[in-house]
């Protein structure tokens, strides 16, 4: 196959999706030997370049895109994947905040595909999709020289495909932990927080934010276990709120000897500041390992230009607002929620919700219920429905009469039929949330609709 079109190339990635989920983490047919084996073959990458590596339960996604968005304004060459994709399959192996080229893409994916073939019949199992696109993403790091790859974890730590990176310079970044993919992690927060621990490898800087006390203890025996250096952030005295209002917020960060007053971001909600925090933190302690001058206008420039999409991300068109978050487990929508009703005071909103099977959606439902109007229930249809269900409909709304029956219900299968009903509803407001699948299927549609 040449690999002259992205459809050719988006067809030959995807061959390696495993209809029965069979190798993927948590299965039976899972190794992390496979990932390893095929880095080695690869030459070991991850291991040649320098690494910023995320992981924790809410916020790795922003706090990756924000490090990196920082990192570019301060005129560095990064490379950046995060996952899932909203739209574009390359959103997953970006450089210098741009999606690779297709001609890079190509050059590079030539050269391994031997290599890919050969470990399709391997004793250890074929390589998921996602291992492909992990280590795809360190070799064209590390082949186009980047100053410092940005990787954020795709589930837990101590066997996602990224923590094939062990190299003693690396930079551990941990952001909240909470329960979520408990089927595959485990049932309690200790054991979860032992799983995404397991990022840290010998003599790295470790920079987490506050973390619930039980949390901490596992951090900081990991840290000790390894030889690391811990760094461990505060919001409450780290971050001054200013004002957090419909079009951007602002606040002050200290952090060491940084003292950044009256910053001013289009990222909504108390939960990206202290993403923001973390990425700056982050960002300083690289400083002063590699004297690199963090010079604030530059910063500044880069607060002031942030973007994640799918993440409290406003759209507005004439009198209509729609407000869409990838909130996909109880700790996300609770913080979600809360910056929802900061800046809205008193507002009941109508929500267009899809939850993926095995989420905790009636403890989500608690969260969203009390603000609701009106709630319109889907489900997404992912291209992989053989591993990517929807909690069924009719259970959804069986459980929020349960909860809540004063809420007005409408439910529709199809998600775009959805948007558009719920989109000439009379409430100004409609935030769609849930699960990052319905948001990357509705995605360009909500965004033409709003911006055209």
């Amino acid at each position: 196959m040449a690999f002259t079109t992205l459809n050719r190339i988006q067809e030959y990635l995807y061959s390696f999706r495993d209809e029965n989920n069979h190798f993927s983490q948590g299965k039976s047919g899972f190794s992390f030997e496979r990932v390893r084996r095929l880095a080695n073959r690869l030459g070991d990458p991850q291991n040649k370049i320098k690494v910023i590596h995320i992981a924790g339960t809410s916020g790795k996604g922003s706090t990756s895109q924000i490090i990196d968005q920082i990192l570019n304004t301060l005129g560095f060459k990064t490379g950046l994947t995060v996952s899932p994709h909203l739209i574009d399959f390359r959103e997953r192996i970006q450089i210098s905040g741009q999606l690779v080229s297709i001609d890079i893409l190509a050059k590079h994916l030539i050269v391994i595909k031997p290599i890919l073939e050969s470990l399709r019949e391997s004793e250890l199992g074929r390589p998921t999709y996602f291992e492909v696109m992990i280590m795809l993403a360190y070799y064209i790091f590390w082949k186009e020289k980047v100053d410092y790859a940005v990787i954020e974890t795709g589930m837990g730590g101590r066997f996602d495909a990224t923590n094939v990176a062990t190299q003693e310079d690396k930079i551990a970044v941990l952001t909240k932990i909470g329960l979520d993919h408990t089927e595959f992690l485990g049932k309690t927060l200790v054991k979860i927080a032992g799983e995404k621990v397991e990022i840290i490898h010998s003599n790295n800087l470790v920079i987490s934010i506050n973390q619930e006390s039980k949390v901490s203890k596992v951090i900081l025996s990991k840290v000790a276990k390894s030889g690391s250096k811990y760094i461990g952030l505060n919001p409450k005295s780290s971050i001054n709120f200013v004002s957090n209002v419909k079009s951007f917020s602002s606040f002050d960060i200290k952090y060491s000897s940084l003292n950044i007053t009256k910053i001013k971001t289009p990222l909504l909600g108390n939960f990206q500041a202290e993403n923001i925090l973390l990425a700056v933190a982050t960002v300083f302690e690289l400083s002063k390992r590699a004297s690199f001058i963090m010079d604030e206008r530059a910063m500044r420039r880069a607060f002031s230009n942030l973007l994640v999409p799918g993440r409290l991300e406003v759209f507005k068109k004439k009198d209509k607002v729609m407000i869409i978050d990838g909130a996909h487990n109880p700790q996300k929508m609770e913080a979600f929620v809360s910056s929802l009703k900061e800046i809205y005071p008193n507002h009941k909103f109508d929500f267009m919700i899809a939850f993926k099977k095995g989420k905790d959606y009636e403890k989500m439902l608690t969260i969203i219920l009390p603000v609701a109007k009106k709630i319109f229930i889907t489900k997404f249809i992912s291209d992989e429905p053989r591993i990517i269900e929807a909690e069924p409909i009719d259970e959804i709304v069986t459980k929020v009469r349960t909860l809540n029956c004063k809420v007005e219900i409408i439910k529709i299968d199809d998600p775009l039929i959805a948007l558009e009903l719920a989109g000439k509803s009379k409430n100004q407001i409609l935030i769609v949330t849930g699960s990052l699948y319905l948001i990357a299927q509705l995605y360009r549609k909500i965004r033409d609709k709003m911006t055209n």
